[in-house]
């Protein structure tokens, strides 16, 4: 086993430490004693995270070799918001390709959410459900030939509230394209049934007015 994949297996079982860490954290009553001690604990080990910078993908050269280009794409993949299993901020989200009923295409995103993005009572915050259907349908992109788009404009339509500690199925597919534009359409299924639904218009642009 490389460095690199070791490093990676290293990096999923901390920042999964860390979810369960903020899962306690929100859910227990500790007494006073118990947090002061965590909080040297945490301050010893934010100490040891030593060493350089991680370099994003875009901020290395222009020349840089395919292969390095690559596995910075997929560090920054790993270190998403919502999918990277390396943030401890993300659920994470499970992204795989599947078929409707009708044969048609989808991309699939599983997820549960506990009650750290609890929002009414026992059902997932509306703000974490768009932020997920985003992410979800940008998964098209690829498929229609369209990277390097943003979303333009997401629309939210809330059924019935989505439950937390529940298995969800988001699933969104292309609706139409054209030229610079691309529509696609997703829902949420919380054991079987529909809770929310979602449409996006992205955007093709050039990246470059991001990265410089």
């Amino acid at each position: 086993m490389s460095f690199e994949d070791q490093n990676q297996i290293s990096n999923h079982r901390i920042a999964h430490k860390v979810r369960a860490l903020i899962r306690e954290l929100h859910t227990r009553v500790s007494s006073e004693e118990a947090l002061q001690r965590i909080e040297t604990l945490l301050d010893e080990a934010q100490m040891l995270l030593e060493g350089p910078t991680r370099i994003k993908w875009y901020e290395v050269d222009v020349d840089t070799d395919e292969e390095t280009t690559h596995q910075l794409r997929e560090e920054h993949r790993d270190y998403s918001l919502f999918r990277g299993e390396s943030n401890p901020l993300a659920p994470p989200i499970i992204i795989s390709k599947d078929k409707n009923s009708e044969g048609e295409e989808v991309v699939v995103g599983e997820v549960s959410f506990d009650q750290t993005r609890e929002g009414p009572p026992r059902a997932v915050h509306g703000g974490m459900i768009a932020a997920v259907f985003d992410d979800v349908l940008s998964g098209v992109l690829s498929s229609a030939g369209a990277t390097g788009s943003v979303t333009g404009k997401l629309t939210i339509r809330y059924r019935r509230p989505t439950p937390i500690d529940t298995d969800l199925r988001f699933e969104a597919w292309i609706d139409h394209q054209q030229g610079r534009r691309l529509t696609a359409q997703a829902h949420c299924l919380a054991n079987g049934e529909v809770t929310a639904e979602a449409e996006a218009l992205f955007v093709r642009i050039d990246m470059k007015d991001f990265t410089n």
